[in-house]
Parts: structure tokens; C-alpha cells; sequence
């Protein structure tokens, strides 16, 4: 099937066409969505991406990220391509913003350079979390090797390489530490209640508070977003709307705790002799901030050396599906009151 099928089912020009399978800005979303969907009905393949599945192995592994401001997924990066380059492979980067169109162009960019695995290191959010599925389904298509790094809620109804971080097992033992010090008044905060990174965590909070005999209800959970400034903006509101400082506070990441704490240094508030307060990543801006904080740390080193070798084992034409759910651990250090 050519793009002048494609323009002319769709009503437009070939020049259309090519600027919305290109991502290219200069086409409207309702325009380019109709393209895509066209594209994928006739199961269009553009002529470079055909001729570059005859090419031999590159040993380029193509990444995709959700944000490069993140620490976390700096730490990723930096991990990947350190495995990457002791099996002379390259890593070739793609960001996402969180946006599928821009996530399909990177894939179908990836498939085009030919290279030897595509390593899913993002999700979508929200409403287009269902898009994953066909993300997924094309780049088993092509039959590239692929990681998934990210945890997805569909995950499990692929068959497909994965190596993800537990994140209910995190938010599970560091809410029981906090019950293990007798700080019963807990608040979480931070993410977003239709984000499936935000649900995850949530039930390994709401799984240690009920095996504590603990009482949940909805105003424990304060969503926020997940930035230094989102959690910032949600202490200084919560405490100018007058509501009782907890016990502790178990926010939904490093970033997110490091905002609370300026906003309650602010105040005058202590942690954590008035407050404890905890977070999730164990990111390296830690050194940045005099306060050290207890917190989750995700085993990403663990992680990454996991995926580059099951890449490589399918380079060697293994036939193998690999899946991996790793235990994060806590990092206890000075910003939980223990119990004297």
C-alpha cells in the first residue's frame, strides 16, 4: 500500500500525508490521527523501513523516554548505555513528552535505522494508555527485540521481555516502617488518581496500612503531580487550608518529598521531629539537599544490566522471552522520628 492510497482515501494531499507520518507540526491532530489510522488499516510500511529489515545488525538499541528533566530517567539512561557500551552496542535516544503521536513516530524512526532492539522505558497516561497496545503490536510486527522498563497496567496481556521495578512492594515497605515507628497519622502525596504509576503505589500504601489495622480513607491521598515545584505548591495548600499536620508524610517520589521539605522549612515546621518524611526513587540529587531522606531505592543498576544482556542473548538469535519484577529496597536515613 503507497502514501497516494493513503492521501487519497483520506482526502488530502501526499505532501499531507508524508508531514503526518513524519510528525511533522504542520498537520492538525484531528488530520493526523485520521492519517494514522488509515496507515495502520492498510498496513502501510514505508519503503525505508522495508529495505532497512534486509540490513544486517547495527548494534544500535534504540531507548524511548518519557522526560529528560527527570532524575529517574536520567539514571536509566546513564546506566543503559554504561551496559550498552560493554557489549559495543549504542544507545539511540527518543523522548516522548507523553505524547503517542510522538512516541509512534520514534518507533516507526527506530524501525526505519534498523536497529537491533527497542527498549520501552515510558508509558502513555490517562487517556491514552489503551495506545500502548498498538506501540506493542508494531514493533512485534517488525519483529524487533524489545524491552519494556516501564510498568504498564496491560503489561502482563503481552507476551513480551520486561524488566520492571515492583513498585507496590516500595510503597508497601515504606509505609510499614512508618507504622513500625507508631506513626499512625500518614498523608501521601503526589501523582495522579487515573495514572496507573500513581495507582500502583497507592495500593502498596493502602496494602501496609490495612495489614497494620490501619483505617484508609480518601483524604489521605493528596495528588499532586510528581515535581519538586508540584510538591512545593501542595504543602503550602495544604497547610493554608488548615488542615492537621500528619505524623508522616510518604511522598510519591524524591522530587516531589524535596519540595514538601522546602515548603515546610517555610513554616517553621521540622523533620523530622514535627514530621517525618519519606520519598521513592533514591535519586542523586539526595547530596544536593543537608537533609538525608529515607526513601525507596529502585535497583536500576540491577535493572539495566538484566535488559542490555537479554538484548544481547536475542542478538545471538535466542528465542526467549525473559520477565523480570525486581524488589526495590529502603534506604533508612534521617527524616523518620523512630520510635525511642
Amino acid at each position: 500500500m503507497s502514501i497516494h492510497e493513503i492521501a487519497k482515501r483520506a482526502g488530502v494531499s501526499i505532501a499531507t500525508v508524508s508531514n503526518a507520518l513524519n510528525n511533522k507540526k504542520k498537520v492538525s491532530h484531528k488530520t493526523r490521527e485520521r492519517i494514522m489510522r488509515l496507515a495502520e488499516e492498510l498496513n502501510y510500511v514505508p519503503n525505508s523501513l522495508a529495505q532497512g529489515l534486509l540490513a544486517k545488525k547495527t548494534n544500535i538499541v534504540g531507548l524511548i523516554v518519557p522526560d529528560l528533566s527527570v532524575p529517574y530517567t536520567l539514571s536509566i539512561i546513564r546506566h543503559l548505555e554504561f551496559y550498552a557500551r560493554e557489549n559495543s552496542l549504542f544507545i539511540l535516544l527518543g523522548h516522548t513528552d507523553g505524547q503517542f503521536d510522538t512516541l509512534w513516530s520514534i518507533v516507526d524512526n527506530f524501525i526505519n535505522k534498523n536497529v537491533d532492539a527497542i527498549i520501552l522505558a515510558t508509558g502513555l497516561e490517562g487517556a491514552q494508555e489503551e495506545s500502548m497496545a498498538k506501540v506493542i503490536a508494531r514493533i512485534q510486527k517488525f519483529n524487533v527485540p524489545m524491552v519494556i522498563m516501564s510498568p504498564l497496567r496491560s503489561l502482563h496481556q503481552h507476551r513480551t521481555n520486561y524488566v520492571i521495578p515492583d513498585l507496590e512492594e516500595g510503597s508497601l515497605q515504606i509505609t510499614r516502617y512508618l507504622m513500625e515507628q507508631n506513626l499512625r497519622s500518614v498523608v501521601y502525596f503526589g501523582g495522579n488518581p487515573s495514572e496507573y504509576l500513581t495507582e500502583v503505589r497507592h495500593l502498596g500504601f493502602t496494602k501496609a496500612l490495612e495489614g497494620s489495622r490501619h483505617p484508609v480513607s480518601p483524604d489521605m491521598f493528596y495528588y499532586c503531580g510528581y515535581t519538586f515545584q508540584n510538591g512545593y505548591q501542595a504543602i503550602v495548600r495544604y497547610l493554608d487550608e488548615g488542615q492537621e499536620l500528619p505524623q508522616a508524610i510518604v511522598a510519591i517520589n524524591d522530587m516531589v518529598a524535596f519540595g514538601i521539605l522546602r515548603g515546610l522549612r517555610e513554616r517553621g515546621i521540622r523533620v523530622p521531629e514535627d514530621v517525618s518524611l519519606v520519598g521513592y526513587d533514591d535519586i542523586e540529587l539526595q547530596v544536593l539537599d543537608f537533609l538525608p531522606l529515607t526513601t525507596v531505592q529502585i535497583p536500576v543498576d540491577e535493572m539495566c544490566k538484566l535488559c542490555i544482556d537479554g538484548i544481547m542473548k536475542c542478538r545471538e538469535g535466542n528465542n526467549l522471552t525473559f520477565q523480570y519484577s525486581l524488589k526495590p529496597n529502603i534506604v533508612i536515613r534521617d527524616s523518620v522520628k523512630t520510635r525511642s
